[in-house]
């Protein structure tokens, strides 16, 4: 006898499946469960019965009726009260299987505005009536069992109180198995098994010979017709497939590359194929996804079955430590010789022996997969070789000794004060030397994890012979770090940076063929990124390091140098100010009032000690066009506060002017910068070229108005600053080590532009020792998700690449990286997929929002504090338009749901934490910089029980009404956080753990970036909910595979592409690299070509745009080849002669030709013109013949369109010497 059936509105509170307690892993659990109950359902119970109706409250697991009845007698709904699905009127949708669908979302798949691939078919589209899978089977199976599982809902009628009908809906449960024979299926043609009304399970067999194996299609088929208004009891809802054959292991994988011995052609799938080759596939959906049971170490299934909400949970991928290892910072940083050998050789020793067994493991694989494993641990073996020089080089070399120790010092003096800095701004009743007593609390405070210090050793070599061949000989090679989100890469590519700024001050003057070369100033560390939201992020990071280096310089500038440790940001002028004087008004309005917002202010904390500061503690000295930024510490505890131990304050440079005179030592930049050096011939003291410097100024070019001295002329004292002389000086080094970080970013147009760019930014950083060999920078990249990276690193940087930690035979197994197997202790990021057939994309992001929220408010209430992650709702889109639309019904739709519930729900309701409204806020290029470093900082404010459970809230609202004092928080927490493709790098906020995708992104590896945002913390396991449009083939590719391709998915990354030298990257790029080298290279000629007035010079500088060319070419045939190098050198010789043509033109019309600023038209003719600003005057002598884009990210001009109701403000009026249009007369 079963039990009473509670009806779902008597049930007075949601039964959670998991008792509450205080871990965030229980309540994600619990979350997961709600989400199923309350999308698939039934919420209630087998038996429930439902307040609404299923459609509303279901919105996945269900399948239509086979076809519409061609009979016009529909029902009357109006008259008899029943529940109908009315789906209009459709041509042909008869002829069809399922119904046709009359709203279909129209929002297209990629982010680009152009972009129509994969966009959802606007007519014809039918909700689907079948579902079901696809597996494989050995040819001695005798028999299977399928068993089908539904339910349906029909009308029952309540009365109530009033006596009137209360229409409600009860489930009826069925489960039906079959054992189905394979003698009794034939090849070609479908088995029908009649299950119940017209509910038909059908069985299709393909035999497969050569394989032998069997091919089986089973499907759950509605083959009920309905009128056009479809009754409730038409539906099937919950449908489920399961397979088995008594337990036994029968279910073949798809593709298992042990057995397969068919040869892949490339050779990067084929190496993928041996890694993953444990990673197998069982089952393929049909509408809905597949799961299957299988046991570990075996390699076939005991059950499949299909899934309407899959679930696959990617492991953490931790770091290996060697026990042995010697770690820690502080210890290194004092360690003689032979405790460092002691320390250190067990890392190397240990790599080794892991190698010796992955050889004796590869050796042991089948024949067809040998090779590929052999050449696998060969590899690897380059790399400990690498490490093993890497360790003799700093035993045996005593600067690089001495440089090490620096470094880790700095390093220590980095993790220890960013700790100092966190713990402050949590509590700022903290000082600075309590804050340092909690962190040295903490176990391993400042501890390499063993790859970062590995890492670091085999670069050591590197950074201290300029000359290397791995660096800058014919073999020279990029290095990237490959290694999983969250896992650490940043410390160590700042170790690097340390190591990098104390080796070029022991060197300090080099003598080359060209001149002395002086590494005591200028940049050391270039750093690189493609969005200025990750930009930002690291320039706080980077400071840190940069205030640790600069402390160790104060405490012996007789060893570290006189000139201070600096750090620039060098990005758009959306993002920091370009000149002195927009940074000195921007002081002034703020000083004005509170509102105002400094852009030359990047930072909000200090990052030494974790002090605020404002606008107050920022200085504009005009007599040196110098800005101050100063700790706010108002006791004077930190070093960098007015009148500490550091003169100049923090040092960090936000002002484009400056960073040019004062070349800091580390740079950060966006890669779209560097199109600015056409146009900005001051930017030349950034690859070390200089001639002069002033005492007061800095470096200062010929085009730095506000230094027109000549030598050994004098600044007269002013405002309290001494006299100052200008004095010809060497040339700066130029820049030792360039950190390319997330290197999956430089691709399609953007990464076809910078290669372009980066043929000049090589050039200009090459130099030749005293012996003559060539020295480059040595090229760092990192990123956790790459595909043909050695193709895409020779075209963009010319080199060849070195990946640490090489993966050698098994995907997520290396050396120094394991995957853990994931447990309570050791959660995973957990990814639940969705695809609501037949409901429009915007109806399912709403009601999906809706019951994420609603659920964390349950688990606010029932778990506390444990529930904090799942609170915030971060929300990802692929396109703009599509964030803008969910964030219109996020403050409508979704707040309205929330504030009201769902009859049929027991979730609680919700208020947001804005007054009662949800508080949003956007991760997105359309969002000011400013306003995104507030977004990040309010991201990682808690949610806290006293004032968002319910009951608090009731406690607060029942203290308010008697009058009494109320608590108050200053900031209130996020309800949900909306992102594009902004939010997939640099954002890392540990107290996120729910994230909503909408519509699968472009590619896997945006995919896995920016679903790696939230689970950061294992004490706070990360729930990605993927919400695909079933519209779009590709989404519902992806939710059929679910579980396969979330288990692969480092290996799905699609291979990036960059086109650097293709003709039309060509011909848009060439003018500004031809003009960028041009100018850089001779800022330290008397009579050059960099000064905005140079340009006319070219002709007397003939045989250095010459020689300019030939090492242009030369670099281009190093990534491209030798046909690329030759339509390169044409290109250039043309744009030469037209520079040339155009300095002649000019001259006849008495004009001087300068490159973009002309100050009076009747003196000065352009150069060059940027693309937005260029007209159609191709056969006009008075155009410009360069034309150079503003930024990296320029494709074409914009084109203005223009909208009036006035017809005659709609004419144009087109300017003289256009070419008129001529079409061709018809008959």
């Amino acid at each position: 006898m079963s039990t009473p059936q509670i009806p779902h509105h008597e049930q007075r509170q949601f039964r959670l499946a998991h008792e509450p307690d205080d871990q965030s892993w229980t309540a994600r659990e619990n979350l997961v469960d709600i989400l199923e109950r309350e999308l698939l359902g039934p919420a209630g119970g087998p038996e429930e019965i439902l307040d609404g109706v299923p459609d509303s409250a279901y919105l996945v697991g269900r399948i239509a009726p086979v076809r519409l009845t061609t009979s016009k007698d529909d029902p009357e709904d109006a008259e008899s009260g029943e529940a109908l699905t009315d789906v209009g009127d459709a041509i042909d949708a008869e002829e069809s299987r399922g119904v046709p669908v009359t709203a279909v979302d129209d929002s297209t798949a990629g982010s680009d505005e152009d972009n129509v691939e994969d966009e959802p078919q606007k007519r014809g589209l039918m909700i689907p009536a079948s579902m079901g899978l696809r597996f494989q089977v050995p040819f001695d199976l005798d028999s299977f069992t399928v068993t089908c599982t539904w339910g349906m809902y029909e009308p029952v009628k309540e009365k109530t109180e009033d006596k009137s009908n209360l229409r409600r809906y009860k489930r009826i449960p069925i489960e039906i198995p079959n054992v189905v024979k394979v003698a009794d299926l034939d090849q070609g043609t479908t088995k029908k098994i009649l299950l119940k009304d017209k509910v038909v399970l059908q069985i299709d067999r393909y035999d497969d010979t050569e394989g032998g194996r069997r091919l089986i299609e089973v499907a759950l088929c509605n083959d009920r017709e309905t009128p056009r208004k479809i009754p409730v009891e038409a539906w099937l809802y919950q449908t489920k497939v399961s397979v088995h054959a008594d337990g036994a292991e029968v279910f073949l994988p798809v593709c298992d590359v042990l057995e397969d011995d068919r040869r892949e052609r490339d050779d990067e799938l084929r190496r993928l194929n041996l890694q993953y080759r444990d990673r197998l596939e069982f089952a393929i959906g049909r509408t809905c996804s597949v799961d299957w049971k299988v046991a570990a170490g075996v390699r076939r299934a005991s059950a499949v079955w299909t899934a309407w909400l899959p679930i696959c949970e990617t492991p953490q991928v931790t770091a290996e430590e060697v026990g042995e290892a010697l770690l820690s910072m502080e210890s290194l940083a004092t360690a003689g010789i032979e405790e460092l050998r002691v320390g250190l050789e067990p890392i190397v020793r240990g790599y080794a022996a892991w190698l010796d067994g992955e050889q004796r493991r590869a050796e042991a694989l089948p024949a067809h997969l040998r090779d590929e494993g052999l050449d696998a641990v060969s590899e690897a073996r380059k790399v400990q070789k690498q490490l093993a020089e890497g360790l003799e080089h700093l035993l045996t070399d005593a600067e690089a000794l001495r440089c090490f120790r620096f470094m880790n010092q700095v390093m220590a003096d980095q993790r220890i004060h960013s700790q100092i800095a966190q713990g402050r701004a949590a509590n700022p009743k903290l000082s600075i030397e309590q804050a340092r007593a909690v962190v040295r609390e903490v176990p391993k405070y400042a501890h390499w994890r063993t790859f970062q210090l590995a890492f670091v050793l085999m670069q050591l070599p590197l950074l201290t012979n300029p000359a290397a061949e791995r660096r800058s000989g014919d073999l020279a090679k990029a290095q990237l770090l490959f290694f999983p989100t969250g896992g650490g890469k940043t410390e160590a590519y700042l170790g690097l940076a340390a190591y990098t700024f104390a080796i070029r001050r022991r060197q300090g003057m080099l003598d080359t063929p060209d001149g002395q070369l002086d590494g005591r100033s200028g940049i050391a560390v270039l750093m690189r990124y493609t969005l200025r939201l990750l930009t930002a992020q690291q320039f706080q990071r980077a400071t840190v390091l940069v205030c640790a280096a600069e402390m160790e310089r104060i405490k012996d500038p007789g060893t570290w140098g006189a000139e201070p440790f600096r750090i620039g940001l060098w990005v758009g002028t959306d993002v920091s100010p370009k000149r002195y004087d927009e940074a000195a008004a921007q002081l002034q309005k703020a000083s004005q009032g509170h509102g105002y917002r400094l852009t030359v202010l990047q930072i909000q904390r200090c990052p030494w000690c974790g002090s605020k500061i404002s606008a107050r503690n920022v200085r504009g000295v005009d007599a040196t066009r110098r800005i101050y930024v100063y700790c706010g510490d108002d006791l004077s505890g930190c070093p960098f506060a007015e009148g500490g131990e550091a003169r100049e304050g923090l040092p960090v440079l936000t002002v484009d002017e400056e960073i040019y005179r004062l070349a800091p030592a580390f740079l950060i930049a966006t890669v779209d910068k560097f199109a600015r050096l056409a146009r900005e011939g001051e930017a030349a003291s950034l690859f070390g070229y200089v001639a002069k410097r002033c005492d007061r100024h800095g470096f200062v070019h010929p085009d730095y108005r506000h230094c027109d001295l000549k030598d050994g002329s004098k600044h007269p004292a002013k405002d309290g600053q001494p006299s100052a002389a200008v004095r010809p000086v060497p040339r700066l080094r130029p820049p030792d080590l360039i950190i390319q970080d997330e290197l999956h970013l430089i691709t399609g147009a953007l990464g076809t532009t910078v290669g372009l760019f980066e043929v000049a930014i090589d050039v200009m950083m090459r130099w030749r020792t005293a012996d003559g060999r060539a020295a480059r920078p040595l090229l760092v990249a990192s990123t956790a998700t790459a595909r043909n990276a050695p193709d895409q690193v020779r075209a963009l940087y010319g080199r060849d690449l070195t990946i640490f930690p090489p993966q050698v035979l098994d995907s997520g197994k290396t050396f120094f990286s394991k995957e853990e197997l994931v447990s309570e202790d050791n959660p995973g990021r957990r990814y639940i997929g969705l695809n609501t057939t037949g409901v429009r994309l915007t109806t399912a992001e709403i009601r999906v929002a809706e019951v994420l929220m609603a659920a964390g408010q349950l688990l606010m209430d029932r778990s506390g504090e444990a529930a904090d992650p799942y609170m915030t709702l971060v929300g990802y889109f692929s396109a703009t338009r599509e964030l803008a639309g969910m964030a219109r019904y996020m403050g409508d739709d979704v707040q309205t749901a929330l504030a009201k519930g769902r009859p049929w729900s027991l979730l609680p309701r919700r208020t947001g934490t804005n007054f009662g409204a949800l508080n949003l806020a956007e991760l997105t290029a359309r969002v000011a910089s400013a306003d995104i470093t507030l977004t990040l900082d309010q991201m990682a404010l808690t949610f806290n029980p006293v004032f968002d459970s319910t009951a608090g809230k009731r406690e607060l609202r029942a203290l308010r009404e008697a009058g009494k004092p109320v608590p108050k928080r200053e900031i209130p927490p996020y309800d949900a956080l909306l992102a594009t493709s902004m939010l997939q790098v640099g954002v890392d906020v540990t107290r996120l753990g729910l994230m909503l995708i909408v519509g699968q992104p472009k590619n896997t590896a945006e995919y896995i970036q920016a679903s790696s945002r939230v689970g950061r913390d294992p004490e706070r396991p990360g729930l990605v909910v993927t919400l695909g449009n079933w519209a779009r083939p590709r989404d519902l590719a992806h939710f059929e595979q679910f579980r396969h391709y979330h288990e692969t998915f480092y290996a799905q990354v699609e291979a990036l592409s960059v086109t650097p030298f293709s003709v039309t990257s060509m011909e848009r790029g060439l003018d500004g690299v031809l003009v960028s080298a041009a100018r850089v290279l001779q800022a330290v000629q008397p009579q050059g070509l960099s000064p905005e007035d140079g340009a006319g010079r070219i002709e007397a500088q003939r045989d250095f745009a010459s020689d300019l060319i030939d090492a242009l070419v030369s670099r281009v045939q190093l990534a491209a080849g030798e046909d690329d190098a030759d339509v390169a050198r044409q290109r250039l010789l043309n744009r030469l002669d037209q520079w040339e043509k155009r300095r002649k033109h000019l001259a006849d019309l008495r004009k001087a030709l300068v490159y973009e600023k002309v100050f009076d038209d009747a003196k000065h003719g352009p150069l060059m013109i940027s693309a937005e600003n260029a007209r159609s005057l191709a056969d006009s002598r008075d155009a410009a013949p360069f034309i150079v884009a503003n930024s990296m990210r320029e494709v074409q001009p914009e084109i203005n369109l223009l909208v009036s109701p006035i017809k005659e403000n709609l004419i144009y009026i087109a300017p003289p010497g256009v070419a008129q249009w001529r079409f061709p007369e018809g008959d």
